[in-house]
């Protein structure tokens, strides 16, 4: 009995440590496209930091395309390709000062976020545009600055 017992105990604490340790999905992707010589951006980053901590949304993964130099366009280009958002980059390669809000399951680009909003707003939107990620709903929102290459 004593050793059904540990046995148990044992299992059952292996699952809740295994549970602890579950990692988190992503849900949504905030792709911030950027250059150190981008004056937006310098409004736009610290804005979108603020939004992302007052969110603390741990299924929502940032991530950044950074054009500055070559390294870096390369680094983003190896992060986009991990997350599978290279019609993203390949489409706004070049435009930088916003950032783009993508479904991590379908995809689909649902929105963007530029100088226009403040923290509050950022997170308000990017909060609402979620809700479409989660349920995989289509959305036709119209923030998102135009293809500097179209595909």
């Amino acid at each position: 009995m004593k050793k059904l017992l540990l046995s148990l105990s044992l299992l059952m604490g292996a699952t809740a440590t295994s549970q602890a340790y579950a990692p988190t999905s992503t849900d949504l992707y905030v792709v911030m496209f950027r250059a150190d010589w981008c004056g937006p951006c310098k409004i736009v980053e610290p804005s979108l930091n603020q939004a992302l901590t007052q969110l603390n949304d741990p299924s929502i993964e940032y991530v950044t395309v950074d054009i500055t130099t070559p390294s870096l366009s390369e680094m983003s280009a190896h992060r986009a390709f991990d997350r599978d958002i290279v019609p993203q980059y390949n489409s706004w390669m070049g435009v930088t000062g916003f950032a783009a809000i993508i479904d991590a399951d379908t995809k689909r680009t649902l929105g963007c976020v530029n100088l226009v909003y403040d923290a509050g707003a950022m997170a308000m939107h990017i909060k609402n545009l979620k809700t479409y990620a989660v349920t995989n709903q289509t959305l036709q929102d119209t923030t998102c600055p135009a293809p500097n290459y179209p595909q």
